[in-house]
């Protein structure tokens, strides 16, 4: 495993905590390194043009907001062979606590639920080989479905006000 942080101090305490971690001193040695999966934490805008060119690793699999520092960086993932998962899909499990937390929070149910970002990791791998598209292309257009779903559903299900 390979990691880095932007503070000084963050590295030295994972330095102590985990020896076993090789730490690098900045993010440029870091995605040049051999590695399976680069994972941005904490780091919108981590994947742009100059970094996607430079990256080795095989996947980007992260739990930052905004990795991609424009539209098309998606792109030039998959013309590098890199599986990028978009950042909404991975950090979906915290959502989905939140979400059950309005319930009143069951730690079974919201296991449950979060257990199938899995299948809709696989839906979206799948939907992507099959439309000849960035994984982040189809995982858009399956929230956007989802989203309009949710939308008709609404119309149908809630009583409109004012008739």
């Amino acid at each position: 495993m390979v990691a880095t942080d932007v503070s000084a101090v963050s590295l030295e305490w994972a330095r102590t905590t985990y020896p076993q971690v090789d730490l690098v001193s900045d993010t440029d040695t870091l995605i040049t390194s051999d590695l399976d999966v680069y994972a941005p934490c904490a780091l919108g805008g981590a994947l742009n043009d100059e970094s996607v060119a430079r990256l080795r690793a095989k996947a980007v699999v992260g739990a930052a907001n905004n990795q991609l520092a424009h539209p098309g960086v998606e792109k030039l993932l998959e013309e590098r062979g890199i599986l990028y998962a978009p950042d909404y899909l991975v950090n979906s499990g915290g959502v989905i606590q939140v979400a059950d937390e309005i319930e009143g929070f069951n730690f079974e149910r919201a296991k449950l639920r979060a257990s199938k970002i899995y299948d809709t990791t696989k839906k979206i791998l799948r939907l992507a080989e099959a439309d000849g598209v960035p994984p982040a292309v189809a995982a858009d257009r399956l929230a956007e479905r989802r989203m309009a779903e949710v939308g008709r559903l609404r119309g149908i299900l809630l009583p409109r006000r004012g008739f």
